[in-house]
């Protein structure tokens, strides 16, 4: 039988559990976002139904009826009752139109109790989520399927295509690009009012799949000044390399060594070449690894290049590395702690000296830095 009880400890239980793979780097914060697809995916069980009959007890605790009425996916050991007593307080303000609400459940010593759920206006979504979970066997389908409906009518369903795309890693993401439909992505990628992790994701795959039309397009969004556009710079940038290779790499490295750029775009410029070295290494890695080496000449930007090729294990910029240590122009806290760490992870003998070094001069610091790279 169930476990009727949904606790606050519950209902945060899921921010927990892992992605299913590295998050897309083009899409910032919101890859972390709680998503549907996934908790269906995860779930022992999910419930579509609504609230009833509140009662609010003390300390604000309380409990609420929930109603089944469309069991989305289930367990066939389990035995689900048309009716589950939460063991919290979820206000109903009209009876007679109940807020509808998705529950998610998981097998526990208990039995299988619900762990989460949120406010839906339909069951659209769940139906979206099991139709994903029915091309689980094939992951680039079910990108391509997602990639259909991300203008959905229901902004639940758009929100969750794009989470799809979000928490892939991006080598799925590139590998999928190259076959989608640009017309949807072109409507979006216009939209004055798409926020910029969005616009990030969108103005890339446009660029995949989009003509030289599309690449005017980007170039424009490149040069505007806003503050969303900033933010979403590394996916437009990455987007107009993949239409136009040598003018988006050239402006790319114009970019990371123009002291004059403002920071932001430099930053974000850095970003993109970490996307494609995750994306594509054996196509974009000799332009990647050019970005990297230009930017290590960067005092500002130095540090990101620095953990970059640390976390890739790049040591052959080792002897490029270390020389920077004493330089006038690296002598930030921020690019001398790069460096520390490039050296301490280096397998190379070229960095030995410096860890022996450090280790006589501050001892904590260098167990601080081995722990935290461990």
């Amino acid at each position: 039988m169930l476990s009727h009880c949904l606790s606050i400890g519950c209902l945060v239980l899921c921010l927990t559990l892992p992605c299913p793979s590295p998050a897309c780097s083009l899409c910032g914060s919101l890859a972390a976002s709680r998503s549907i697809v996934y908790e269906y995916q995860e779930a022992t069980m999910v419930a579509f139904g609504s609230l009833a009959n509140p009662k609010l007890g003390p300390n604000g605790k309380g409990t609420t009826e929930f109603n089944i009425e469309k069991l989305m996916k289930s367990d066939p050991a389990v035995a689900a009752d048309k009716k589950i007593i939460l063991a919290q307080y979820l206000p109903v303000f009209d009876p007679k139109s109940p807020p509808k609400w998705v529950m998610f459940f998981q097998s526990t010593k208990a039995g299988v109790t619900p762990y989460w759920g949120r406010e839906l206006s339909s069951s659209a979504a769940l139906d979206f989520a099991a139709a994903v979970r029915n091309r689980a066997e094939q992951p680039d389908e079910m990108l391509r399927f997602a990639a259909t409906y991300f203008d959905d009518a229901d902004s639940v369903v758009a929100d969750e295509a794009f989470l799809m795309f979000a928490k892939a890693n991006d080598r799925s993401v590139a590998r999928v690009a190259k076959q989608l439909t640009p017309a949807t992505l072109r409507k979006l990628a216009k939209n004055p009012n798409i926020e910029s992790e969005r616009l990030s994701m969108f103005a890339y795959l446009l660029g995949a799949c989009g003509n030289a039309d599309d690449a005017e397009l980007l170039r424009s969004l490149l040069a505007a000044k806003s503050s969303r556009h900033y933010k979403a710079y590394e996916g437009i940038l990455a987007g107009y390399i993949a239409l136009r290779p040598t003018e988006g790499w050239a402006l790319t490295e114009q970019l990371i060594t123009d002291p004059k750029t403002e920071f932001l775009v430099r930053y974000a410029a850095m970003r993109t070449l970490r996307f494609f070295y995750n994306a594509r290494p054996e196509e974009t890695g000799p332009q990647v690894m050019r970005g990297w080496a230009l930017a290590l000449k960067q005092p500002d930007v130095a540090d990101v290049a620095i953990n970059d090729l640390r976390k890739f294990k790049r040591w052959e910029y080792t002897k490029q590395i270390l020389a920077l240590y004493d330089q006038p122009g690296s002598q930030s806290p921020i690019v001398r702690g790069s460096i520390e760490r490039y050296a301490i992870a280096c397998p190379s003998a070229e960095a030995r000296p410096l860890v022996e070094q450090l280790r006589k001069k501050n001892p904590e610091l260098v167990k601080e830095l081995e722990a935290d790279l461990k």
